[in-house]
Formats: C-alpha cells, sequence, structure tokens
C-alpha cells in the first residue's frame, strides 16, 4: 500500500492560482503494538502503584519512517515524538533499525485524547490520536469472595446487646463468625447490625479467635445496609481491593466473573488480590465455592473510575 503524504498550505482567493505545498524529505507513521492480551489496549505494569486515585497508562507503539521519493525505509534516524499534552511520557530507545522502524512507549496516568506529532525536522506525520481509558492489568488477580453473616445461620441462645432494641441469638452477635468478627450482619427480622467496638478475642485450643473475650463490652447499633471503606456494597457488584493497585471506586471486568465496582477493601486484599462481595449468609459462600472461581487467578481489564 503507498504512504499517505501529509504536507501544509495556505489556500489562495485568486481563482487558478497555485498553491504551494511543502512534503518533507520523509514520512513517518505510526501503528500501536499488539499487547500480551492480544489488543491494543494499553498495559497497567504489574510494578506500577496508583498515584492519587490513578493507574498508570502504558501503550506500546511502532514508529515506521520512510523516505516520500520512492517508500524505501530510513535507517539509524533519531525520530521525535510529543504529545498534546504535556504530563504524558513518550520514551524512544534508539534510532530507526535497518527497516526503518523504532519502537515507542507512551506512559501517563491521564486518561482522556491525546494526539501525537512529530517534531523531526525534515519529517512529516498526521496527527496520531488516542483514547485512553480502559487498559489490561499486567498480572493477573487472586479471586476470593466474602460475605456477611446471616442470623438464621446461626442456633445460639438468645441475648441482649448494647445498643439493640431486641434480643438476638448469642454466637450471631459474639463468636468469630458472627457480626463480632464480620463486621456487619443481617438479623432474623432483616434489620443491618453492626459493631461499633473492636473488643479482644477469646482463642480456641488451636489459638484461632472463637468468642469475644468480654461481650458485655461489646457495643452494637442499628445501620441501614452493609458498608464498605468507599461505599455502600452491593453483592456481586462490589469488590474488595487494594487500592494502591485498584483505585477507588474503580470499574474493573474480571474475566468469567464480569464487571464490579472497588466499593471496599480489606486487611487481607494485598496487592493482585480481589474479594467479590458475595451477599449475606452462608448459602451465597456455598454456592461460589462450587462456581470454579475461588482461589483462582483471573486476568483483569480496568474499565475507568465510577466518581
Amino acid at each position: 500500500m503507498p504512504e499517505t503524504l501529509v504536507g501544509h498550505g495556505l489556500t489562495n482567493p485568486v481563482p487558478s492560482s497555485i498553491v504551494t505545498v511543502k512534503i518533507e524529505e520523509y514520512i513517518c507513521t505510526l501503528t500501536i503494538e499488539e499487547n500480551i492480551f492480544g489488543d491494543t489496549l494499553p498495559i497497567i505494569p504489574t510494578a506500577s502503584r496508583t498515584d492519587r486515585n490513578r493507574v498508570l497508562y502504558q501503550l506500546t507503539l511502532r514508529a515506521r519512517l520512510t523516505r516520500h521519493t520512492d517508500g524505501k525505509p530510513v535507517p539509524d534516524f533519531r525520530l521525535s515524538i510529543q504529545s498534546s499534552r504535556p504530563n504524558d511520557q513518550i520514551k524512544i530507545g534508539s534510532n530507526t533499525n535497518e527497516q526503518g522502524e523504532v519502537t515507542l512507549t507512551l506512559s501517563t496516568r491521564e486518561p482522556g485524547e491525546l494526539e501525537l506529532s512529530t517534531m523531526s525536522t525534515g519529517v512529516t506525520m498526521a496527527k496520531f490520536a488516542i483514547k485512553l481509558r480502559e487498559a489490561w492489568y499486567e498480572s493477573p488477580f487472586l479471586i476470593t469472595g466474602y460475605n456477611i453473616c446471616k442470623e438464621d445461620d446461626f442456633s445460639g441462645d438468645l441475648a441482649d446487646g448494647n445498643g439493640l432494641k431486641e434480643k438476638h441469638k448469642d454466637d450471631f452477635l459474639y463468636s468469630a463468625t458472627g457480626v463480632a468478627m464480620q463486621g456487619t450482619g443481617v438479623a432474623t427480622d432483616g434489620k443491618y447490625i453492626r459493631i461499633v467496638n473492636k473488643p479482644g478475642w477469646r482463642n480456641n485450643s488451636r489459638g484461632h479467635p472463637e468468642w469475644l473475650e468480654k461481650p458485655s463490652s461489646a457495643i452494637f447499633e442499628y445501620t441501614d445496609g452493609f458498608h464498605g471503606k468507599m461505599g455502600d456494597i452491593i453483592e456481586n457488584h462490589s469488590i474488595a481491593v487494594d487500592i494502591k493497585i485498584i483505585p477507588k471506586k474503580g470499574k474493573v471486568e474480571i474475566d468469567g466473573v464480569g464487571k464490579r465496582v472497588a466499593d471496599d477493601t480489606g486487611g487481607a486484599i494485598k496487592l493482585y488480590h480481589i474479594d467479590n462481595f458475595l451477599g449475606s449468609g452462608k448459602a451465597v459462600v456455598k454456592a461460589w465455592l462450587k462456581g470454579g472461581v475461588n482461589g483462582t487467578k483471573r486476568r483483569v481489564k480496568y474499565l475507568g473510575s465510577s466518581e
């Protein structure tokens, strides 16, 4: 296919007059390189971390430099490419090779639209438009699930709780599988109950937390739902993440799981780990464990911020 020549000239209002258009000696064309996932989306590098709630986009492109007179490649040429946005960084590692080609990397934390152009003397290039929003995380994520407890799953005796109007099952309130550990639970009457403070634990014979050391010191309150660190939590919609990797309220698509929003964090959720909120009760956990997703590593696509 012949190269497209790009030139510039001013129109002349005089009929039958000549307009001069200058074509530079060399023509530069850009293409986006295919990534490891088989498309041309940017990659979020494994070693990168969020900065001011923004991910790092990296996009690899290939420049090809040819002579406009005969289309032959131009080797050993130092190209200079710039972005229309001042904070974008473009790295070109070497001069063009024998085929007149060189790889360049665009790195930026700014989503949106930009244009690339050349600053090289003697080179003409059509402005190259790029729109950044979606990107693949280079590293796969460990996928797990979490839930909140449901009083119907417990069998303890009814007991009072500081701050509560009704009695509730004591293991629902005070055990290591109940509200005291999970933070929030759904009572039999449908009300949400959360623990306000964090008393100490009495461990079992294996050294694991079993029951609150002093149940009488626990304080509870009713709440209007399950709230994560960054917003309300909705089953099979919300995820807990490490915000150094996935930004607060960031939207992602998990391979084989679907689209999710980062509404929560967790002490055990570090780096490339996503905890999918399943809902309330043991039944949702049972179904999740049968689904073949828990404990697997999945590729994740960043879809942008929901804020």
